[in-house]
């Protein structure tokens, strides 16, 4: 049986050209929570790190209830070198533009200079901003602020009006007030967009505003041939050869609006020793942090429509002179330091198995020379049967791509579904370029 999941049908093309792409959003929020007490058992000194944290949001909070403060928050953030204008929050708070609302803190209760710095270096590092696109750009300093916080993401939130009252928050739907958010970092704060990038959508210079790249020139464009849809730069010179990420639709993102803008990135994953088949390795990284240049991309929604190399010509060479079963395309919500996975708990090993058992087939094989290069791998239960540490993550899992006709679905533009376990979560356009 075939499904289409409330999209278009569409039919199967394995090397097919890639098409722009007209689906409306998918609505994926779910119920309205307006309370959340789903939070896992936590430690003292858990507890007390994020008590830390509740009382540095509340003192921000009542912060914003003068306006002096809020302008002058607004131009720092504004003048903060990165996508959402994020700003580290310690940093921010010891240097000298951050004085005026260190001191306003410090007016609101939290006692002397000396007591707030200790309170903030009892919680981990944090990125302080106005996540919710919306607000940062129609935000120009006016009252009524919420200053919403979290240290895990299966904690609760908590959020603190200028009053300095505890508020509810839906954590599925964002508030229509302007909200900045405390949370743990995500961000590469040594590495701030390039200049030149262009502050857009901020109410005329009057509202904070997102800052975008310039368009790719020069030796950063990855350049498309003749047989390439609209997914490339435009150029007449022929890409590298390789396995290439040309298009992909994500349902569920898996990034609450208080923690701003997902971070995608597409890893490979397979073995590294043919004497030891069962385990898999992190072997190449594609994300806006990628190591290598010609897999950088950035998907801050729901749709990637353009080429990115996933895995290069000499990388699959390498890979297919010893192993002959293929490897895996996982898509991932970065939580951690960009590219790479830190090894904490194994909540998504069953998700991979399940899809696993569900589909039989979830790796990709490039045969060399073969008219259609990429095709279904086969190897699936010997390379999960070991569940080993290289599956213990903390980062938010999106999906492993699958051959979409072995899954039961059907679009013609694109070649695999994104599948979280047995549940549909998107679908992408993979293919070996030669």
């Amino acid at each position: 049986m075939k499904h289409t999941h409330g999209e278009e049908a569409l039919v199967i093309a394995m090397l097919a050209c890639l098409t722009a792409c007209t689906d409306p959003a998918t609505n994926a929020t779910g119920p309205s929570i307006k309370s959340d007490v789903r939070a896992a058992p936590a430690s003292a000194s858990s507890s007390a790190e994020r008590a830390a944290l509740s009382k540095i949001a509340r003192l921000v909070a009542v912060s914003m209830d003068n306006e002096p403060a809020r302008q002058h928050l607004k131009r720092d953030l504004k003048a903060a070198p990165f996508r959402e204008h994020k700003l580290e929050l310690a940093t921010y708070l010891k240097s000298r533009d951050g004085r005026t609302l260190l001191d306003r803190m410090v007016a609101s209760g939290g006692g002397s200079e000396r007591d707030l710095l200790e309170t903030i270096s009892a919680v981990r590092p944090l990125e302080f901003y106005m996540p919710v696109a919306k607000h940062r750009e129609s935000w120009t300093g006016s009252a009524d602020v919420l200053v919403v916080s979290q240290l895990a993401e299966s904690e609760p939130i908590v959020a603190f009006d200028e009053r300095g009252r505890e508020v509810a928050l839906d954590r599925n739907v964002a508030p229509e007030q302007p909200t900045l958010s405390i949370v743990p970092v995500e961000t590469r704060f040594s590495e701030p967009m390039v200049a030149g990038s262009k502050n857009v959508r901020d109410s005329g210079g009057n509202a904070i505003g997102t800052l975008e790249k310039m368009a790719p020139t020069g030796s950063s464009l990855i350049a498309c041939d003749e047989t390439c849809g609209g997914g490339g730069g435009g150029g007449t010179a022929p890409i590298p050869p390789g396995l290439y990420l040309e298009f992909s639709r994500i349902v569920d993102m898996k990034e609450p609006w208080f923690r701003g803008d997902p971070e995608i990135e597409v890893h490979i994953h397979g073995p590294t020793d043919p004497g030891n088949p069962r385990y898999g390795a992190d072997l190449s990284c594609s994300g806006e942090h990628s190591y290598d240049r010609r897999k950088v991309f950035d998907q801050n929604g729901a749709f990637f429509n353009n080429r990115v190399l996933l895995y290069s010509a000499e990388e699959v060479s390498a890979y297919t002179a010893k192993f002959n079963e293929g490897f895996h395309v996982f898509f991932w919500e970065d939580d951690n330091e960009p590219c790479l996975i830190k090894l904490d708990n194994n909540v998504m090993l069953g998700l991979v198995k399940s899809a696993a058992t569900a589909f039989s087939t979830v790796a990709l094989k490039v045969i060399p020379g073969a008219p259609l290069p990429l095709v279904v791998g086969v190897f699936v239960a010997v390379f999960f049967a070991d569940s080993g540490p290289w599956l213990l993550t903390n980062d938010d899992f999106l999906g492993v791509a699958v051959d979409q006709a072995s899954a039961g679905y059907y679009y013609p533009d694109n070649t695999h579904v994104i599948m979280d376990g047995t549940s549909f979560n998107g679908r992408a356009t993979i293919v070996y370029r030669r």
